[in-house]
């Protein structure tokens, strides 16, 4: 998918990259703002190919509004697109009376961390004896909220692929512990919500036949997908690596690492995957390498641990817009941060370093984390 620039269209030398996106609940704003700021660089001097697309959970719903925009109106549809939808979760939980309204900016509990909130500990405690399943009130949160944001006419002109990136969203099979990647011409509601599903929230959703829980938990995000369509990977990641405080010593700050580690691990695979085959190939030398059917792959990586870390488990289920806002305002910046110092390597080389980047977030070369 080529993104227009100001010139009125890009030209052939312009980047060809892929964007991974991480989920992570409400933190899926921060993608947001991410996503904003790359997406409104295009018309400013930094001009990119988008080819394809993943993601998982929040980070799948980001991957299609982002994908269906660019398919159905260019860059700033994309934009429109993610703005309206996440403008519609905070109206949808306050309008449903999310427990979590009211405790999700600094104050009492913790600062940003609301993990210690009345309304949080309540909702934990009848999570110990209730389901959505034996829930008299259940309804179905995520899908009017979908399709408000994402209309079938875009639907249908992302699943024809008419000059839009490809997409590929995870979700895990509950019947047979698989991971299940779809994408066009298949991509729906249903898709997107249950790539969304944690099962302690939502029920079941079942695609032909087949039921679906979070696709997080075995590919967040899905790297093997993109690699076909371009050697440049963009991961954008809402979950921390590296947290200074560790180990955690209290019941809440477990709950939240084993959360962080766990939504961590596919993808930490993936990519010591994909670098093991980078070795190989620089290994047997240049001549050797182009013959491969295997290309190397370039790592690019927006993060921001520290910032992130301040957030808490809990804060992933709020929905209140200052909460949103504050993500996505920080998302932008550190867009900004990393587009002012890696743009220049889209295309040419890695700007992140696997072997130590993952480690340190303080690697502003590789991360484009903002820091103080």
């Amino acid at each position: 998918m080529a993104i227009e620039a100001s010139t009125g269209g890009v030209q052939q030398s312009d980047p060809k990259v892929a964007l991974a996106l991480q989920g992570g609940g409400s933190h899926g704003a921060f993608t947001w703002g991410v996503l904003d700021r790359l997406l409104e660089s295009t018309s400013q001097g930094t001009p990119f190919r988008v080819e394809a697309i993943s993601g998982a959970s929040a980070g799948g719903i980001n991957a299609a509004l982002c994908a269906a925009g660019l398919a159905s109106g260019g860059a700033a549809k994309a934009r429109e697109r993610l703005r309206t939808f996440w403008e519609a979760v905070s109206h949808a939980g306050e309008q449903a009376g999310n427990a979590l309204f009211g405790f999700s900016e600094p104050g009492p509990f913790g600062g940003w961390n609301i993990d210690w909130s009345p309304g949080a500990i309540f909702s934990e405690i009848v999570g110990l004896v209730a389901s959505p399943y034996n829930n008299p009130f259940y309804r179905d949160p995520l899908g009017p909220v979908v399709r408000s944001a994402l209309p079938e006419s875009d639907l249908s002109t992302l699943n024809a692929k008419r000059g839009g990136p490809r997409l590929f969203v995870c979700a895990t099979n509950v019947r047979t512990d698989e991971r299940i990647i779809f994408t066009q011409p298949e991509i729906s509601v249903d898709v997107l919500r249950a790539s969304a599903c944690l099962p302690g929230e939502f029920r079941t959703v079942n695609v032909h036949g087949e039921p679906y829980w979070d696709g997080g938990y075995l590919g967040n995000p899905p790297l093997a997908p993109l690699i076909a369509h371009a050697q440049d990977l963009i991961l954008i990641l809402v979950n921390p690596f590296v947290r200074h405080d560790m180990p955690p010593r209290n019941a809440r700050g477990i709950l939240n690492r084993l959360n962080e580690i766990g939504f961590n691990a596919s993808v930490v695979l993936e990519i010591n995957a994909i670098e093991a085959v980078n070795r190989v190939l620089d290994s047997v030398g240049e001549e050797a390498a182009s013959k491969s059917r295997f290309k190397t792959v370039r790592f690019h990586l927006i993060r921001d641990d520290d910032f992130l870390a301040q957030f808490g488990f809990v804060s992933k289920s709020s929905t209140s817009w200052s909460l949103l806002k504050t993500l996505f305002d920080r998302g932008r910046e550190v867009a900004q941060v990393w587009l002012t110092e890696n743009y220049a390597n889209l295309g040419k080389v890695s700007s992140l370093d696997v072997k130590d980047a993952l480690l340190d977030p303080t690697l502003k070369r590789v991360s484009g984390t903002h820091t103080q």
